[in-house]
């Protein structure tokens, strides 16, 4: 269910959990409306859902608790260099038959470049990955930093005490993280668009308001009941 949600929302907003902040950098206006829509979908679930869907505790027997070197009897560093060179291999391969647009990078200079290299961003995404997997025993995720705003937002006594499930997401070093992360999503993406003089993006390029608010709505909720969402890696 939660999948089907954030597929839906990323049809309707034009956007994925992650790339709301990087949308919201560059100046482009929808993504305010989707990110609001979003902290409304952390909300409703926080308000309506979060008990009943946690209400009956998962045995520790059950299938859902287990991780896959578990159910396929695999150490799970072979299982990473398995899956690991299957996506390096296709990257490669796709990089081969379906080429970049070198046309959109200049020799000019940093400054001058309208397309960065996917190689070299993928391999940026990946190094910061491997940073928070040795650190903090942690993946890097930007659907929580919904759940972290909202909680920031929402420190006033009242809203404590109206929704109480959002207090684990108000202090502690991984929400810091979070919040962090999203504060550089938003303004690495405005170097970048400033830098190639592109900001803010033109307004053709976003949805229309009713489908960011919902798009930005189910995509949050989905990622909620889902238990997050696989941040870089879009349907």
């Amino acid at each position: 269910m939660g999948g089907t949600l954030i597929g839906v929302g990323m049809v309707l907003a034009g956007s994925c959990p992650g790339t709301v902040f990087v949308q919201m950098g560059s100046g482009l206006t929808n993504s305010f409306i989707t990110c609001l829509g979003a902290i409304c979908g952390v909300l409703f679930y926080y308000t309506f859902l979060s008990a009943r869907l946690t209400k009956d505790e998962v045995p520790k027997s059950s299938i859902v608790l287990k991780q896959l070197p578990e159910l396929i009897g695999i150490k799970l560093i072979y299982l990473n260099l398995m899956f690991g060179s299957i996506f390096i291999g296709t990257a490669f391969v796709l990089k081969h038959y379906v080429p970049y647009k070198n046309d959109l990078i200049t020799p000019k200079g940093l400054r001058s470049l309208v397309g960065w290299s996917p190689v070299l961003c993928g391999i940026g995404i990946g190094s910061l990955q491997l940073f928070f997997m040795m650190l903090y025993k942690k993946s890097l995720g930007i659907s929580t930093g919904f759940t972290v705003l909202v909680t920031q937002l929402c420190c006033m006594r009242f809203f404590k005490n109206l929704i109480p499930s959002l207090e684990p997401f108000t202090y502690g070093v991984q929400n810091s993280l979070a919040l962090l992360f999203v504060l550089g999503a938003v303004g690495g993406s405005f170097i970048s668009t400033v830098s190639a003089n592109q900001f803010p993006l033109n307004e053709q390029c976003g949805a229309g308001f009713w489908s960011s608010f919902f798009g930005g709505f189910l995509l949050s909720l989905g990622a909620r009941c889902a238990g997050g969402y696989t941040s870089g890696v879009c349907a």
